[in-house]
């Protein structure tokens, strides 16, 4: 007698399957989040270097670190608030729609908990890539920073 025990053979190869399936969405959200990451930084660093000399400034008359700090880490829960948001909702949305739907049941879960990680997860990230070129100017001494001759 000859047999196969073929609901192993199809459990194996859907445990296979849903795992490169999770394993392709976090590789595609890992490269979104990337690309985020870096237009934030480059976003606050443009508008940094744009102003390092009114840091500077700022600096020599007496401007605590901490209120440059707070001044960007402002600007940047804007830029977050105003881009970041919307984005997040809409797709919230079309998941929370996905989800509802038997063939991604499985691979998507949307519920409020998760939301408000995911939202408190884009701000810290967008906080700590966003402050990255402040933290490397404001270790300087005001002369140091107004000294810098590239840029304007």
């Amino acid at each position: 007698v000859n047999a196969r025990d073929t609901y192993e053979e199809s459990r194996e190869k859907y445990r296979k399957q849903m795992w490169e399936s999770i394993l392709s969405t976090l590789v595609m959200a890992g490269v979104i989040l990337l690309i985020s990451f870096v237009e934030i930084f480059l976003i606050i660093r443009a508008s940094f270097m744009s102003r390092v000399k009114e840091i500077g400034i700022y600096r020599a008359i007496g401007v605590k670190k901490s209120d440059i700090y707070r001044m960007f880490a402002g600007e940047i829960l804007a830029i977050t608030t105003m881009t970041g948001l919307p984005g997040f909702a809409l797709m919230a949305y079309i998941m929370s729609k996905l989800s509802d739907m038997t063939y991604f049941s499985d691979m998507y879960m949307v519920n409020p908990t998760i939301m408000i990680i995911c939202i408190l997860v884009i701000y810290g990230f967008n906080l700590l890539f966003g402050l990255l070129p402040v933290f490397r100017t404001i270790r300087r001494t005001p002369a140091a920073i107004l000294s810098r001759t590239d840029v304007n």
